[in-house]
């Protein structure tokens, strides 16, 4: 078979890239060794955010990236788009405002950004990937300008291909992609208790860190469902390692708690973790690596923000559009420019 571009990975990031890239008239084929949303996607918690952005490229990508959520949501109801707005926790020009969150310790600082999302990445994930030819299962061994080869030996034609492998990245790109490993913790709690995306403002220092040793900073929210809330977060540059250690458990729990005291009082329902594709100087790659070879992957937490923005900005990279924004700043090839030098 021959298709227009090929696209390797049905993560948010691939999915994305596929649907953009079939809207502006492509052949398209989305592959994947496993299901759709069956890696990075699948586990996370389902954010848009800017408020934990500091200024420069990754934030001017996430502002566009919202918006674009908000489209998509209109679009494909399985978003579940909602505008819950976040609130960065002790942020250094922050007040104290009980009324937004009453659980919220007192004398706790914020700072507000009212636009902020949550959705269903799953949901928005497996509609998109349902609007192209589809092959669950494929495992992709090399790729090559104008071809791809599975496992099995089988060579698939193309024109573009498009590596969305996450944290499995590195295998097929060359880039410096590592899994950043987090865990996650799910209470179970009375609908309603909290009301917007917990974050603190320490969640950016954490995010910046490149050290291989553990760095924790809370997160906290209400699932979509209502029937739980989520607690994090951690992260370790420890590879593939994917138990679930109870002593970080409790330690993520117990720093929450710091903040919103009622979270003791409530039960533990599930705890489990996840690997973020981390690039050493925090920004994403998306973009060329070579001649009809594309990227996009390095989001670490942030994939499922910039996953559909990046996705747009690779099809219109790749059909010549004019882009939404400069993509300069995540060019994957400064990596090879950088060893070069």
């Amino acid at each position: 078979m021959s298709a227009d571009a090929i696209v390797v990975g049905a993560g948010i990031c691939g999915a994305a890239a596929a649907y953009f890239l079939r809207e502006r008239g492509m052949e398209v084929l989305l592959l994947d060794r496993g299901a759709v949303s069956g890696g990075t996607t699948g586990v996370g918690e389902g954010n848009v955010l800017v408020c934990d952005k500091r200024p420069g490229a990754e934030r001017e990508l996430a502002l566009i990236g919202r918006d674009l959520w908000l489209e998509l949501g209109e679009r494909f109801p399985a978003a579940r788009v909602a505008r819950k707005g976040a609130l960065l926790l002790d942020h250094k020009d922050g007040t104290p405002l009980p009324e937004l969150e009453p659980e919220l310790a007192p004398g706790v600082r914020v700072l507000c950004d009212a636009d902020d999302l949550q959705v269903d990445p799953v949901g928005l994930t497996r509609a998109l990937a349902a609007e192209v030819p589809l092959r669950e299962g494929a495992v992709v061994s090399s790729v090559e300008r104008g071809a791809v080869t599975l496992a099995n030996g089988e060579r698939l034609a193309c024109e573009h291909v498009v590596l969305a492998t996450g944290p499995w990245a590195a295998d097929l790109t060359g880039l410096p992609v590592e899994p950043r490993k987090g865990q996650l913790v799910a209470l179970a709690a009375p609908r309603g208790l909290i009301r917007h995306k917990l974050i603190e403002a320490a969640y950016m220092d954490a995010v910046a860190e490149s050290d291989e040793g553990l760095a924790l900073a809370v997160v906290v929210e209400q699932t979509l469902d209502g029937d739980e809330v989520l607690v994090g977060s951690s992260r370790e540059r420890v590879g593939f390692e994917p138990t679930v250690r109870d002593e970080i458990t409790q330690a993520m729990l117990e720093r929450a708690a710091r903040f919103v005291p009622k979270l003791r009082e409530l039960r533990v329902a599930r705890s489990w973790c996840g690997f973020r594709p981390w690039l050493p100087d925090g920004l994403p790659a998306i973009g060329p690596l070579g001649e009809g070879v594309w990227t996009s992957t390095g989001h670490e937490g942030a994939g499922v923000c910039l996953g559909p923005i990046s996705g747009l900005l690779l099809a219109q990279m790749i059909c010549g559009d004019r882009p939404a924004l400069n993509p300069t700043p995540f060019d994957p090839r400064r990596f090879s420019a950088a060893r070069a030098s």
